[in-house]
């Protein structure tokens, strides 16, 4: 089967939004038995009549009584949610092993683990394709570790655009939680220090490019988050051009978030979430940072010194890794 074919698949069973469902539910319940969890919630889809009566959120009320199925035309096999289609291996539920909270099971040691499609997410072209791609530069790092401000300062400089991943989650936080119950729950998972559904995610960061097609360069801040995220945004969009990972110790993450939580209020600088955001950083960083070094495109700032010198230090990275015409002209001259 190759990559079409697994998509027309997948597509026309609607397993798309049967897995989005489930990821929801997996995120909202955090189930100790995840996988007994899943096997519940195929059960359920079953009984409600297969992939195209489930919602986003069939998952997330486990006390809602479904209504009795609709019997299928008499010849129609309902098809099997197990079943991984024609041609060896185990097929595209492999992207399972992907999704949190089984993040142990990743592996980055095979590439068809990094780029297999899995069609949680709409395709379509982000940018021209006749056109050459803007630049897209990663700001990656903990919790207080500077990237909104230098990736402020980098887009200023370079007269990139800048997309903050948390910014622009925030702001439709703002505007739909209050009516929006699918947006009222991911407020409910930002606050608790959780990272958003990566669906979500994925998608407003395609919006945010799609609306700036002209640009010179994107500077993304907050972004990946964990590592599917990373396989995800490769497949959709593809590589990054460079990724910036700002170090900062535990001790100094902590003084910035508590000052910044006295100054700003931000719903996710509580000190519960603080310490659930530092945790997540932690394990998912080891992951990325060694994605991004097989591909030689991550770069290690010392993030803990003032931020002019930390401004200056990614000054000389980007013109080194983007612009190396104009460093050897000026080696030269």
């Amino acid at each position: 089967m190759n990559t079409n074919d697994a998509k027309e698949y997948l597509s026309k069973r609607q397993i798309p939004q049967l897995f989005e469902s489930m990821l929801t539910g997996l995120m909202y319940h955090r189930p100790e038995d995840p996988l007994g969890f899943l096997e519940n919630c195929l059960q359920k889809a079953r009984e409600l009549g297969g992939p195209e009566s489930v919602a986003w959120d069939t998952f997330i009320t486990p006390d809602r009584r479904p209504l009795p199925p609709i019997t299928a035309p008499q010849g129609k096999k309902a098809p099997s949610k197990l079943e991984g289609g024609p041609g060896p291996g185990p097929g595209p539920y492999r992207r399972y092993e992907r999704l949190p909270p089984i993040q142990a099971q990743f592996s980055i040691e095979s590439d068809s683990d990094m780029t297999e499609s899995s069609g949680l997410i709409q395709e379509y072209d982000v940018f021209d394709p006749s056109k050459p791609r803007p630049h897209i530069i990663f700001i990656i790092g903990g919790p207080g570790s500077g990237k909104g401000t230098q990736t402020a300062k980098i887009a200023s400089h370079y007269d990139y655009e800048c997309v903050s991943v948390g910014e622009i989650l925030r702001n439709q936080l703002l505007h739909h939680a209050p009516t929006d119950r699918k947006w009222e729950l991911i407020a409910q998972i930002i606050a608790n220090g959780e990272l958003a559904p990566q669906e979500t995610t994925i998608e407003e960061l395609k919006h945010q490019f799609i609306k700036r097609q002209d640009a010179k360069g994107f500077i993304v801040d907050g972004f990946p988050r964990e590592i599917s995220q990373a396989f995800t945004f490769e497949e959709q969009i593809g590589s990054p051009d460079l990724v910036i990972l700002l170090a900062c110790s535990n001790q100094q993450l902590r003084q910035r978030l508590e000052k910044r939580a006295a100054q700003q209020g931000r719903p996710d600088d509580n000190a519960h979430a603080i310490e659930k955001r530092l945790d997540t950083f932690k394990h998912n960083i080891t992951l990325i940072a060694k994605y991004y070094q097989e591909r030689g495109i991550i770069v290690r700032i010392d993030a803990d010194r003032e931020e002019d010198d930390i401004f200056a230090d990614i000054c000389a990275v980007v013109k080194d890794r983007l612009f190396p015409t104009e460093t050897k002209a000026e080696d030269l001259s």
